[in-house]
């Protein structure tokens, strides 16, 4: 069930997902202002400081989608949802944490500490002057997180999680570019579609990314492919003058079908590849089915 749910969690579109993890930080926030009793108080610079460390935590915990593909041939994808929702929640509590001090800092309670988390509005939380340029209260920390110091702690921190962050998404790019070339990465990316969105649309998927019309021969252009529920239909069109189609093309479609990695997933979840070849004024030459009793057959 797990391994489901983290399918289809990652399979949500990336708006869907930013704002799923927006929500899961708040949610670790409303944990903190539960919970976390201190009364410390936070300096801007060390808040700033603080806040940039999370960010690049945040960043650096996406280091394991790296290994996703792997992780969803293998069915252990759910490890890396419940490590990615775990770390947004430690996340959103830290955060939480220290926009209280801060709060407290700057207002004398830590009613504000939402400001946090909302853009722009934060901006607010983390200039706005301490009320007392000394307190009893504020939080003890190292000279590296205070003062100018803090500040430009806070500045590297925030700068190489942008940095990490965009060098995750080229390498995530350029693993999904080396998969798409992988035989068996196909299988698994098919398999991983299936799953994630049934049979019928990912037909519907499938079809829309083959290009058309595209030449097959001297005589012969694909020049549709659609999905139709679980049928996965190619239509050809044939200049030759021609009465059937030759057995020869219907074994070798047949046999192909069969044994190609990226359609062995459909196929064995109950689709049907149908071929459809036409002559130019639209009459049928013939049509080549392909399923899975037919490969069967086949591999007999």
């Amino acid at each position: 069930m797990l391994e489901e749910i983290a399918v289809q969690y990652v399979n949500t579109g990336e708006d869907d997902l930013r704002l799923i993890g927006y929500g899961i930080v708040i949610a670790g926030g409303v944990l903190a202002g539960l919970v976390h009793k201190s009364q410390d108080e936070l300096a801007r610079a060390t808040y700033f400081a603080y806040s940039a460390i999370l960010f690049f935590g945040r960043s650096a915990a996406e280091i394991i989608w790296l290994g996703s593909i792997p992780a969803m041939t293998g069915g252990y994808l759910w490890i890396f949802m419940l490590v990615d929702v775990f770390v947004a929640l430690a996340v959103g509590y830290g955060l939480g944490v220290i926009a209280m001090a801060r709060s407290r800092d700057a207002y004398g309670h830590g009613k504000l500490a939402f400001l946090a988390f909302i853009p722009f509005a934060n901006l607010w939380l983390l200039f706005t002057q301490s009320r007392l340029s000394l307190s009893p209260k504020r939080e003890p920390t190292i000279p590296l997180l205070t003062g100018d110091a803090g500040v430009a702690t806070g500045f590297v921190f925030l700068f190489a999680g942008i940095v990490l962050t965009a060098f995750l998404r080229l390498q995530l790019e350029r693993m999904v570019q080396v998969a798409q070339s992988d035989p068996t990465m196909q299988e698994a990316g098919v398999d991983f579609m299936i799953r994630a969105h049934g049979l019928d649309a990912t037909l519907r998927e499938m079809a829309l990314g083959f290009p058309t019309p595209s030449p097959i021969d001297d005589v012969t252009t694909l020049t549709q492919v659609e999905g139709d529920g679980t049928t996965l239909r190619y239509t050809y069109e044939v200049m030759a003058v021609i009465d059937t189609l030759p057995m020869s093309v219907r074994t070798g479609l047949t046999r192909q079908n069969c044994t190609y990695a990226a359609m062995r997933p459909v196929i064995e979840a109950g689709a049907t590849l149908e071929h459809v070849y036409l002559r130019p004024d639209g009459s049928e030459i013939g049509v080549v089915k392909v399923n899975q009793d037919i490969c069967r057959l086949n591999n007999e």
